[in-house]
């Protein structure tokens, strides 16, 4: 298993990626993508069974799939094609339909060169990878269910059944939230910027960046291994390359205090 090649499959991207590509809600979009599965079964429906057209495959397009969130909670979404993206493309009008085109299509490209490259040996082992999972999810200090979220979706990747990794639950007794949320339910008078700035000043929180799929780079913040105290590192349910901090409810006063 450890020189495990690359398996060929059907190049895809998700539904996850497109909203991030096209700068929409993940919401909307799987709306928009069921209602395209939709049209297309309608179309199906309406060539009958004596019809010489050939009828349409959504697999050839959209693909059924599911993601698990920062709470851990199964999510769905889809497995979008070359072809569903050229699908998505042609629904977008004007400047924002071509730069998601050029997007996509060098998203394609890279996975196709990644592919072409194996006979001059870029590509690692099947262990190799998963090691280089472990290496991303330490820098970040994720949380287990976050690290478990990357393992899986890499292995369906590959087609391999998940059933047998762990299911991680988190301690029922320590609800997580997001920092603007609990700002506003303890009545805080602080903006969730200004009290970021002071995490950051006192080694709570860090800022780190990751490669955007437009250009250049995107900021994300983490939890420190000071701040990991009170809270814990989740990976971003819009995007699986960056993590998004969430605090304790039973302690976040008392990290309220020290921030005074």
């Amino acid at each position: 298993m450890d020189n495990m090649p690359l398996l060929e499959k059907e190049h895809t991207i998700t539904s996850l990626e497109v909203a991030e590509m096209i700068e929409k809600e993940h919401r909307k979009l799987l709306r928009d993508i069921r209602r395209y599965c939709e049209q297309i079964a309608e179309t199906n429906f309406g060539l009958g069974e004596n019809s010489a057209e050939v009828k349409i495959d959504l697999g050839d397009f959209f693909i059924e799939s599911k993601y698990l969130d920062a709470n851990n909670q199964s999510r769905p979404c889809y497995e979008v094609t070359k072809k569903g993206c050229e699908f998505i493309a042609n629904k977008l009008t004007g400047a924002k339909g071509v730069a998601f085109t050029a997007r996509f299509i060098n998203r394609f490209h890279d996975m196709e060169d990644y592919i072409k490259n194996d006979n001059s040996g870029l590509l690692v082992s099947f262990k190799e990878q998963v090691q280089s999972l472990e290496v991303v999810s330490d820098m970040l200090r994720m949380n287990e269910a976050s690290k478990l979220l990357m393992l899986e979706n890499f292995y369906k990747q590959y087609n391999i059944p998940t059933g047998f990794l762990p299911k991680y639950e988190h301690n029922g007794s320590r609800q997580m939230k997001a920092l603007s949320a609990l700002l506003k339910e303890n009545g805080c008078e602080v903006s969730a910027v200004r009290f970021n700035q002071k995490l950051i000043e006192r080694g709570y929180l860090e800022e780190k960046e990751r490669s955007s799929s437009k250009s250049g780079t995107k900021k994300f913040k983490a939890l420190t291994e000071k701040g990991l105290k009170y809270g814990e590192n989740a990976v971003n349910p819009h995007n699986q390359k960056e993590v998004q901090p969430l605090y304790y409810e039973d302690t976040f006063m008392q990290l309220y205090s020290e921030m005074a």
